[in-house]
């Protein structure tokens, strides 16, 4: 049996907008072939209200490595 579990997963990562006065929980996703990069590695990010674009080094980050369709799985439509 092979393992597949990494194989077409995407990661996802989040930290908060640095600009003054937004904070906005931004998250980034990586397929899993570019997850575990060395230490230290920066994530790119764009925040979804205002819009800047910034890097945040990955141990600064608020979570990482969450499965994309665990972070979306409680998410329900009647």
């Amino acid at each position: 049996m092979t393992d597949e579990w990494n194989e077409d997963r995407e990661f996802v990562a989040g930290t908060s907008c640095p600009m003054p006065d937004c904070g906005e929980l931004t998250v980034a996703y990586r397929t899993a072939d570019t997850e575990g990069g060395s230490p230290g590695e920066a994530w790119e990010f764009t925040c979804p209200r205002c819009g800047v674009d910034f890097l945040v080094l990955e141990e600064d980050l608020l979570f990482r490595s969450i499965r994309k369709e665990w972070l979306w799985s409680g998410i329900h439509s009647a």
